[in-house]
């Protein structure tokens, strides 16, 4: 949750509107993350959690939000969520991904999707360069993203 609050702070001061504005903590309160906590992988750097994101095996946006584009690839998926890292801490986020696709390699799973907000043409181009194709669209209260998916093997 620190590192969603820094990342959240961050998206204020470079004027970007995402979790910033859609009552994230509202939506995901601490409740929800001790809940969870079996589904979230961090990565530490000197002793610090500086990345984090969550494995799910189903997500209600690509079952009933979303609206989809294309056939879905067959097979076992992990649905990715909350990426977050430490603003200060370089390609974290590439590292964790990377880690992600061994992780889901190694128990068999061959298929990653996510989503990411409409309209964050930075974050479109960043997965887009780690292999990450359009599948649709999803709409979740106040958010409204592309849904995309990568398949592994």
């Amino acid at each position: 949750m620190k590192l969603v609050q820094m990342r959240i702070d961050w998206m204020n001061d470079v004027g970007l509107h995402q979790w910033n504005e859609t009552d994230y903590f509202g939506r995901y309160p601490r409740e929800y993350w001790e809940a969870n906590i079996d589904r979230f992988l961090v990565g530490e750097w000197n002793g610090q959690v500086v990345v984090g994101i969550a494995l799910y095996t189903e997500d209600i946006r690509w079952t009933h939000d979303g609206q989809l584009e294309r056939p879905l690839s067959e097979g076992k998926a992990y649905y990715l969520h909350h990426l977050v890292t430490d603003p200060a801490c370089a390609n974290a986020g590439v590292a964790m991904m990377k880690y992600v696709e061994q992780y889901a390699v190694a128990n068999g799973v061959g298929i990653l999707r996510l989503d990411s907000a409409i309209g964050n043409h930075k974050l479109e181009k960043y997965y887009t360069a780690l292999g990450y194709s359009q599948c649709g669209i999803c709409h979740d209260r106040l958010y409204h993203g592309v849904l995309r998916e990568k398949s592994l093997f």
